[in-house]
């Protein structure tokens, strides 16, 4: 072998190894419902949970990493047959990261997307791509990205933005092709909108608050509490005025609520100023009851 040869495998070698370190990888739970389907139908989705779980789990995202897979859910329920071999499905999407110095866990998000068409032939998995559009691969492939940039941005100002921006690229893939699902339509929840949020300036101080909220404030909490409460009234007063600007709450200030607004009760319980949970009514109307109920508890 010569030495120009051997130092091309070498250099290929060390690429390889560079790139696995600094890859992401998910440890992802997937579950598949079929009991609104005809029989006939259950059975040629009977190894669709199993396809899933592993192209998902088995495949490296890329974009660096936390020291660790991140912890995901995907619950799937098949709800009808619109085609031969086609299927329209509501998927519930979750991940959550350990809160540091403590056994807890704390949701990173919680979303619920209820418009996923796509056809799935038995013993046909999804193939990556990222330059063609496939309406099972590229649904996975988006919220693989946007799990993976939602766990890195909790630990680190902004650092998930490329995976955003793949999410995104994907998104306007879908939207250009005319996919169902990826156009801009008014609805609970919409992925094209989801991706320019996450990427605009304008939104970038919500993405900074979810940070300190994460990482200034609830990895804190076991070491200094009424600074870690601090930082998360910072946060949301960041929020506050967020919303004062736009007239309205963002789509990605709505998914940090309908993730958290639990966990924010809770930790703010006992903050020095019960004014706190007027507030956070007023940011958040939507989980009035969870921040009520905190108030009242003595």
């Amino acid at each position: 072998m010569s030495e120009r040869i051997a130092l091309a495998v070498a250099f290929s070698v060390f690429f390889s190894v560079f790139q696995s370190a600094f890859a992401q990888e998910v440890n992802c739970t997937v579950q598949v419902n079929t009991s609104a389907l005809p029989s006939e139908n259950i059975d040629r989705l009977r190894d669709f949970g199993s396809v899933v779980s592993e192209y998902v789990n088995r495949y490296e995202w890329g974009g660096g990493g936390t020291g660790r897979k991140v912890r995901c859910t995907l619950e799937i329920a098949i709800r009808s047959v619109v085609g031969p071999d086609r299927y329209r499905a509501q998927v519930f999407i979750g991940t959550k990261r350990p809160i540091a110095n403590s056994d807890r866990h704390t949701g990173v998000l919680r979303l619920f997307d209820q418009n996923w068409e796509f056809t799935y032939i038995k013993g046909r998995p999804p193939v990556h791509s990222a330059y063609e559009f496939d309406e099972m691969a590229s649904f996975l492939d988006y919220y693989m990205y946007i799990i993976i940039g939602c766990s890195l941005d909790s630990y680190t100002r902004l650092a998930g933005t490329p995976m955003f921006q793949k999410a995104a690229d994907i998104a306007n893939l879908g939207r250009s092709r005319g996919q169902s699902g990826w156009q801009l339509q008014t609805g609970t929840f919409n992925r094209v909108k989801y991706a320019e949020e996450l990427l605009s300036p304008t939104y970038e101080p919500v993405r900074r608050a979810i940070w300190r909220y994460n990482s200034a404030g609830l990895d804190s909490l076991v070491i200094d509490k009424p600074r870690a409460q601090g930082n998360i009234v910072r946060a949301l007063g960041t929020l506050e005025r967020m919303k004062q600007r736009s007239g309205q709450a963002s789509l990605l200030m709505k998914v940090f609520f309908d993730t958290n607004h639990q966990e924010i009760a809770a930790v703010l319980s006992d903050y020095t100023d019960p004014t706190i949970f007027s507030r956070l009514s007023r940011l958040d109307p939507a989980h009035q009851s969870t921040y009520e109920n905190a108030r009242a508890t003595p």
